[in-house]
């Protein structure tokens, strides 16, 4: 995954797992079944995105890997992956390489990876799968799991209609009448995506215009009124930043706690704190390069 941008995503699988494992398995064809979160180590130094174990009429592994960015050598990696999985668990394994915007498309990322000897026989042919993220409907995003549904904001016909797609969003989550929590979750992540293909301004002006799109969600409303009672806002456009730093403080939380352990509470404490968009952000890109919680906070 590309350092700015994983924690997100992490947060988002991490939110409901199953989402992504149901959805992925249905693309590549891995009967369905309950699904199971797997050990992502495979060696000292290899550590893969996500793996899940479906155990469906054929039990079978289905091995995530995410990248917002160009770079050769991926096919290798996962042929590597793809082999060390298979000798621990001993079960079939599908390799999904999911690239997240158009600038992640690298030149040999064809699908099919191969390995020749010095006079150029086939030693060996891996075959995988590569998801392109933006050629997909906004439709298809929305309808493959609450957890995959901001993936709908990075695809091509989004980017045509930034607004309408973000409208289309909002009404699937007034639809699934889903939690507050999660909610704010969904909010916080399919802002910060957002930034994988769009400008900041862009951006910023379209979640701002979500306020006149949310009047008629009773879960959103709720998550302004929130922010009215805590006198942090004065208005709907200052409730709705409130509901993205909201769900940037849980990706904050959910991933920092995973890496770190429970903040304490003079940290939790600083984290509520932080009201600022921009701040909350940098912690985000942060916390897979800090040390720890103190080390995450320090100058941020």
């Amino acid at each position: 995954m590309a350092k700015p941008f994983d924690a997100t995503l992490n947060a988002l699988i991490d939110l409901r797992p199953g989402d992504w494992a149901d959805g992925f398995a249905r693309l590549v064809g891995i009967p369905p079944g309950p699904s199971v979160v797997l050990d992502t180590d495979l060696a000292t130094t290899l550590q893969a995105d996500k793996l899940f174990r479906i155990d469906g009429i054929r039990p079978s592994l289905l091995h995530l890997e995410l990248e917002a960015d160009p770079r050769t050598g991926i096919p290798r990696d996962l042929m590597r992956y793809n082999t060390l999985i298979d000798h621990q668990h001993s079960l079939p394994v599908v390799s999904v390489l999911i690239l997240l915007r158009p600038k992640a498309l690298a030149s040999d990322q064809t699908g099919i990876y191969q390995r020749h000897d010095v006079n150029g026989g086939l030693i060996a042919e891996f075959h995988y799968r590569v998801e392109k993220v933006w050629e997909r409907s906004v439709d298809f995003w929305l309808g493959s799991g609450l957890s995959l549904s901001p993936l709908s904001m990075l695809t091509d016909e989004a980017s045509l209609k930034l607004e309408d797609a973000l409208d289309r969003f909002k009404n699937s989550l007034r639809d699934n009448r889903i939690e507050e929590s999660v909610a704010k979750v969904l909010l916080g992540s399919s802002y910060v995506l957002c930034g994988l293909r769009y400008e900041k301004a862009r951006v910023a002006e379209t979640y701002r215009r979500l306020n006149m799109l949310m009047e008629e969600s009773t879960t959103y409303q709720a998550i302004l009124e929130e922010g009215h009672s805590k006198g942090l806002t004065q208005g709907l456009s200052q409730g709705l930043n409130q509901g993205r730093c909201d769900g940037l403080r849980s990706v904050i939380l959910r991933q920092g706690t995973k890496r770190f352990g429970p903040p304490p509470a003079v940290t939790a404490k600083e984290l509520q704190s932080r009201t600022d968009m921009g701040q909350l952000e940098l912690l985000v890109e942060r916390i897979l390069d800090a040390g720890g919680w103190d080390d995450l906070f320090a100058g941020a």
